[in-house]
């Protein structure tokens, strides 16, 4: 074995490759698209409610396929071999209501402005198949690896930054939580580690994270706001107006 570790060229594989299914699954949405007629936007409709949950199954399939060979490669190279098991996380309601809010855009001035939230929409849930099939490899692996979300662009927002800050954990049922809230474009990955005291992921500092977090914290509860998460990410976007994508968001 090469190496006992997952490192950021892991992570960088990992999401190059979701990022490669989700353009060809935007390919054929953008091909299913041109072919409705825009001025019937109650058919136009019913159709893409028909057509996007599919299309979503089976990127999904696609996306935990890599998904589960990446965790086999990164599993054989820190302990051994495995055979990973795939999750396709389609919720067919979800992506029904999904596609049902945005579809007000048919019926404005604008139709063509749906098939961005369409975009963004098929992105989260082809997405949410490779993180599932990471984190459901994690809770059954008997190796017992830890979970981490981990970010990948070069600046990332401040909910993505406080859940990240958690650092690689167990993979419970309250720590799974943490595969559910992504948003449209979320670039995190899902990332398995094998050591246990510390990771080799260039870049991903939890510790830094959590000094943000704590500091956001203690301001929210000068405050005497609810110590919920959501009051929190508002305050670290107060506090570090310039570390965040979505800073200016309060």
């Amino acid at each position: 074995m090469s190496k006992a570790m997952t490192t950021r060229a892991d992570v960088t594989q990992l999401r190059d490759a979701g990022r490669g299914v989700v353009a060809l699954a935007r390919q054929d949405l953008q091909s299913f698209w041109d072919s409705l007629d825009l001025t019937r936007p109650e058919a136009a409709r019913d159709e893409l409610l028909d057509f996007v949950p599919q299309l979503v199954r089976e990127y999904g399939d696609v996306a935990a396929t890599v998904a589960a060979e990446w965790y086999e490669q990164v599993r054989f190279d820190a302990v051994g071999a495995y055979n990973a098991t795939t999750v396709n996380a389609t919720d067919v309601a979800q992506v029904q209501a999904g596609v049902r809010s945005a579809a007000g855009k048919l019926f404005g001035d604008d139709p063509s402005s749906m098939l961005t939230l369409l975009a963004g929409g098929v992105q989260r849930y082809v997405m949410a198949s490779q993180r599932g099939t990471v984190a459901r490899n994690v809770q059954l692996d008997p190796s017992k690896p830890r979970f981490a979300r981990v970010p990948t662009g070069a600046k990332t927002c401040a909910w993505c930054t406080l859940l990240s800050s958690r650092g690689f954990v167990y993979l419970t049922q309250k720590t799974a939580q943490q595969t559910d809230h992504y948003h449209n474009e979320c670039d995190c990955q899902a990332v398995a580690e094998w050591e246990a005291d510390r990771h080799y992921i260039a870049g991903y500092d939890p510790d830094a994270m959590y000094a943000k977090y704590q500091d956001a914290r203690a301001a929210a509860d000068a405050l005497g706001l609810p110590l919920t998460d959501r009051n929190i990410a508002a305050q670290m976007r107060a506090l570090y107006p310039d570390a965040f994508t979505d800073s200016h968001i309060h």
